[in-house]
């Protein structure tokens, strides 16, 4: 798998809602991201968007994977390449909906402990409520780690 920084990250506009359902929001952050594709056999398979946030932390934005290559290590790949870009000792976030088990699970795997909780997130800055089966995401869980080498 090669790993790419994207230039034109608004022409993987598919991967972006999977993670982030609301185009007006992933234009808030796409700007100031780095954002990187898993390639392939020249197929692009997932990406990562990852920006500077405030006290010098990193915060990962949107990671998704193809629906056909979800379950086979391309998201934990993201992470590591978005951990071996930072420098050691920095902070690097991750937010997902309380509803997002998986989400959360997978995180922590990849490092993330608890950090804290935003409650309302997705009910304040979303316009349409947005479901994880029959649960409604309102609050938003952020997860954080240290980057040791």
């Amino acid at each position: 798998m090669e790993f790419i920084v994207c230039q034109e990250p608004k022409r993987h506009l598919d991967l972006l809602l999977l993670a982030d359902p609301y185009e007006p929001m992933i234009d808030r952050y796409l700007s100031k991201s780095i954002v990187l594709t898993a390639e392939e056999k020249g197929k692009t398979v997932g990406l990562v968007a990852y920006c500077p946030v405030e006290n010098g932390a990193w915060e990962i934005k949107n990671l998704a994977v193809d629906e056909a290559w979800q379950g086979k290590g391309v998201g934990r790949a993201l992470v590591q390449q978005v951990k071996d870009r930072l420098p050691e000792g920095a902070e690097l976030l991750v937010g997902t909906a309380q509803t997002s088990s998986g989400n959360l699970i997978f995180y922590e795997k990849c490092g993330f402990v608890y950090d804290h909780t935003i409650p309302g997130f997705f009910t304040d800055y979303y316009p349409e409520p947005i479901w994880e089966g029959e649960e409604q995401c309102v609050d938003m869980v952020v997860l954080r780690q240290t980057i040791v080498r």
